[in-house]
């Protein structure tokens, strides 16, 4: 894990200059508040397969998975140093409580309900809780940026890319395994690249004009439901360039429930 420390104010979103922008990354004023540790590389196949063993559920998620994806479905637990893909939003949250239990948290710190799914609510001050959990939307953009404002966090262009991130131009059609290539200056390993990561926050629409900073803090709506939308950051091998910019967002349709290679 690594020490990401706070309080900070930053520019979230893209320049309007920025190459390669979408309309959805306004760029606005957001106040990150808290001190985090965010993971230095992404979960491996082998950490998540673990945990699928120790909580009693790798036949169920193996099952869904083999659903999701007939064709050859072993190749997504079958290479241990790769990030493990095809995860829910569900899964994400299930395996974050599984490290609060691991690491010996006080069951009153855990982040997320002891039974996650369709239709469970969020402790009202979820963030402030110690236990282990999806990064908010803010904070990912602040750990991807490590201090920088331009579309990468080593520049604008794209010359260099090739040595931070797998992505759809030199993966050979496939993930690789975690932390073979350079990391940002926070010392996080594939930010870009390799596999998608999944976030706390609902999608939702920023802030548009000036004004005071927004404060990165619990959402009003608790609830979580199959058809609102989650956010996911950092692009993957399979898809292009525009996705491995600190300020890209992704489609608007990436619900809780779905399973993505």
């Amino acid at each position: 894990m690594d020490l990401v420390r706070g309080p900070v104010v930053f520019e979230m979103g893209a320049n309007l200059s920025e190459p390669r922008r979408s309309e959805d990354e306004t760029p606005h004023a957001v106040s990150a508040p808290s001190t985090f540790t965010i993971s230095s590389k992404e979960v491996t196949t082998s950490q998540f397969q673990t945990y699928l063993v120790a909580s009693g559920r790798r036949s169920d998620w193996r099952d869904a998975v083999r659903k999701r994806f007939p064709v050859n479905p072993e190749g997504f637990w079958s290479y241990p140093e790769r990030p493990q893909v095809a995860v829910s939003w569900y899964d994400a949250a299930a395996y974050c409580n599984w490290l609060s239990r691991e690491a010996g948290v006080p069951h009153d710190q855990w982040v997320y309900p002891d039974e996650i799914g369709p239709g469970m609510k969020m402790p009202a001050n979820y963030l402030h809780r110690t236990g282990y959990r999806l990064p908010t939307e803010a904070e990912w953009e602040v750990a991807a940026r490590a201090g920088t404002s331009t579309a990468h966090f080593f520049g604008n262009g794209v010359a260099l890319l090739d040595q931070y991130a797998w992505y759809l131009a030199n993966s050979e059609g496939h993930s690789w395994p975690v932390g073979m290539l350079k990391p940002n200056p926070f010392g996080l390993f594939d930010i870009y690249g390799n596999a998608w990561e999944w976030l706390q926050d609902r999608r939702t629409k920023y802030p548009e004009g000036a004004g005071n900073a927004t404060t990165d803090m619990e959402d009003t709506e608790l609830a979580i439901a199959n058809n609102v939308a989650r956010t996911r950051r950092g692009g993957s091998w399979s898809y292009d360039k525009e996705t491995t910019r600190s300020a890209h967002r992704g489609a608007t349709t990436y619900f809780p429930d779905q399973r993505r290679g």
